[in-house]
């Protein structure tokens, strides 16, 4: 009878993580429904012998185990996001859980024994605790998607939501045990907080790297239609030829000069801004026409807004080098990297008392060499020099270098150096021709 009682009381409570997977995931049952049904019973078996058998902190994590289990199979999740979905539940199920034992002992005045020995994960405050988990759930949806449904496979996460499970486990049934704040639940529960904030700063860091991802990816596209559209001036200044030749029919007419040159006048006040935009977009015009070049000129004019002077050399053996040529995702991380180290270099010479940023592309050999250099103002620490971190916009600035350093670790056609010359910054990213069979990811 026992354990008929605990299988009716664990099913109430497995409806509740099959609930809050639906809520966070919103799977489509279509074809699965059935296949799925057969899962959670087997779970709710599971799960009954596991509370039936088991005790305090082996209960909890075989349970939890269980819990990815189910996660995976059901919603078709990888390890890593199952994982974290099973923490956020046992997080979201503890909440209730001490709130239906703080109300039934504090409030109706049941006593601990009683409440352990007749009540605790019984039908009744498994009910109660599995509907405040869906109200939760309901209510904390838009928070739990963004924090669960992130594509990443960290190995830091991994660990640390291991390890933060693990500990959740000891202080859960140390403190239901107790009921009350010993020396060893109160160490338990400074190791819980140290972990969650250790995983809420890789999760942050994660959401800031994504940020600039699509930030940077999004600039590119708009680049690809402003190219277009520079292409197109280009053409269109063609025209201008047209316009000499009734010029020289107006000499040849002996038209009065006062009317010819009122003629000349509104043609150079039409195309002169016109002009000294398509002067200032002809440095970049080796860049290949994929993104990078209006990315460049994009940055160069926010360069100048700021009252920076800005010096670009762009070798002409760019025009057909490998540059063009380069893999999507290659090509997407080259433009993140640029991104950032332009965002910082415009910011810092901003400050600098000479305002001035160089940009230069060399073909060297077979490689790509990218220089962008700055000035700046402030003391630099030696030690910091050829860190991917470092920066030199100061504590707490360089933004967008622990992407970088995601992307060079991950991917070895690229490499960067940075040295300081007088007050000038020069940071220095190589972009190796590897070929396709010989290209190796690191991983």
């Amino acid at each position: 009878m026992k354990i008929i009682n605990s299988f009716i009381s664990c099913s109430i409570f497995m409806l509740s993580l099959y609930g809050f997977g639906m809520i966070i995931f919103e799977e489509k049952q279509d074809g699965k429904r059935w296949r799925n049904i057969v899962i959670f019973i087997l779970g709710c078996i599971l799960h009954t012998l596991i509370v039936f058998y088991l005790d305090n902190t082996l209960k909890t994590m075989s349970s939890c185990l269980l819990y990815i289990v189910l996660f995976k199979t059901m919603f078709n999740l990888r390890f890593s996001k199952a994982l974290f979905a099973a923490i956020i539940y046992v997080i979201l199920a503890i909440i209730p859980d001490f709130i239906v034992t703080g109300t039934t002992i504090y409030i109706f005045n049941v006593s601990k024994e009683y409440f352990y020995e007749y009540l605790a994960g019984g039908m009744i405050c498994n009910f109660f605790v599995s509907t405040l988990v869906i109200i939760l759930s309901l209510l904390l949806k838009k928070i739990l998607v963004k924090l669960i449904n992130y594509d990443s496979t960290n190995k830091n996460i991994i660990f640390v939501s291991i390890l933060t499970i693990i500990f959740i486990a000891f202080f859960f049934y140390k403190f239901a045990v107790e009921y009350k704040i010993s020396n060893d639940v109160l160490i338990y529960l400074l190791a819980i907080l140290a972990f969650m904030a250790i995983l809420f700063m890789l999760l942050k860091e994660k959401f800031d790297n994504d940020g600039l991802k699509s930030r940077y990816d999004g600039l590119l596209e708009i680049m690809k239609t402003y190219e277009s559209d520079v292409e197109e001036q280009q053409t269109i200044l063609h025209e201008t030829k047209n316009e000499i030749t009734t010029i020289r029919c107006k000499i040849n007419d002996k038209e009065d000069n006062t009317a010819i040159i009122e003629y000349i006048d509104s043609i150079l006040g039409d195309k002169k801004t016109e002009k000294d935009n398509m002067l200032k977009y002809s440095k970049f015009k080796y860049l290949p026409s994929n993104g990078l070049k209006g990315f460049f000129y994009y940055k160069f004019m926010e360069a100048e807004k700021k009252d920076i002077a800005v010096s670009v050399n762009i070798s002409s053996k760019i025009e057909k080098s490998f540059l063009g040529k380069l893999e999507v995702n290659d090509f997407k991380q080259l433009t993140r990297i640029i991104g950032v180290y332009l965002d910082n270099a415009i910011e810092a010479s901003s400050q600098s008392k000479e305002k001035k940023l160089v940009i230069e592309v060399y073909l060297t050999k077979k490689n790509v060499d990218i220089i962008i250099s700055n000035t700046f103002t402030g003391k630099i620490d030696d030690d910091k020099l050829g860190k991917v971190k470092f920066s030199t916009k100061g504590k707490k600035r360089g933004h967008g270098l622990l992407l970088v350093k995601s992307i060079l670790s991950s991917n070895d056609i690229f490499e960067t150096q940075n040295e300081i010359i007088g007050n000038l910054f020069i940071q220095k990213l190589t972009v190796k021709n590897i070929s396709q069979n010989s290209k190796k990811n690191k991983k």
